[in-house]
């Protein structure tokens, strides 16, 4: 797992599509390649790629709790951060990636505790901004993590400025602090007794959840709420980072 190591940008012969495209052409030092996926209307970009756990990985979110992940919906659309520290690529990128071929996911945590897991999942792909950015595709799950991120399947893209969720109660980007897949899992439930670490405070001891799994959270929020849980087991994150392969 890697943080915070500073790589200079590798300049290519070519653009490849993807970090596995730049992998099989031989470059396999982790680092910033530039890309352009298929049907990218715009000019090349940079990426960072990572090239363990079988090489080719496309990082499209970092967070360590330096960057703030509260931002508006133009922000999370172009990305934000950088590409050496936290950042998020940006959801038009990822739609493009994710809409070429055919990707998994995998995600590296490290917990409040030290603890290192990860999950993958068979398939990940996201719709375009006409349809919200989307969680179309969310295959099975696999690794040392929990699985609340299927409650975020199929859901809309929201950010504070931008609520599609389907949670009549509240805004949920707003609440958790981020732009997200936000559900609408148990978004009305208020519960005096237990608050559990993927919930938050609506007034009083009240708490109720948008979403249980939410990587972009706040790390350093109230009872690590807000950020990752398999139902109170990991209640707060000291670093995350999401990426993508093709299957």
């Amino acid at each position: 797992m890697h943080q915070h190591t500073t790589y200079y940008t590798t300049v290519l012969s070519g653009y490849h599509t993807d970090c596995k495209d730049v992998y099989d052409a031989g470059h396999t030092q982790d680092g910033i390649y530039t890309i352009l996926p298929s049907g990218w209307p715009g000019s090349p970009f940079t990426v960072y790629c990572q090239m363990d756990n079988g090489g080719g990985w496309t990082v499209f979110q970092r967070h360590s709790g330096i960057t703030s992940f509260y931002q508006n919906w133009d922000a999370y659309k172009k990305g934000f951060g950088d590409l050496n520290d936290d950042f998020w690529l940006g959801n038009e990128k990822l739609y493009y990636l994710t809409n070429q071929t055919g990707y998994t996911l995998r995600f590296d945590v490290i917990t409040s505790g030290g603890d290192q897991k990860y999950a993958s999942y068979t398939e990940f792909q996201i719709e375009s901004e006409s349809n919200k950015y989307r969680l179309n595709k969310l295959g099975s799950h696999g690794g040392t993590t929990g699985w609340r991120i299927y409650n975020n399947w199929g859901k809309a893209f929201s950010t504070y400025d931008r609520d599609n969720d389907d949670c009549d109660a509240f805004n949920c980007a707003n609440r958790h602090r981020s732009g997200w897949w936000h559900s609408d899992h148990w978004c009305a439930t208020c519960d005096n007794n237990n608050g559990y670490c993927d919930q938050f405070h609506v007034s009083g001891s009240c708490h109720s959840v948008c979403t249980s799994d939410n990587l972009n959270g706040d790390y350093n929020g109230v009872g690590g709420e807000n950020v990752f849980s398999n139902h109170n087991a990991y209640c707060s994150l000291n670093f995350t980072e999401m990426k993508i392969r093709p299957s």
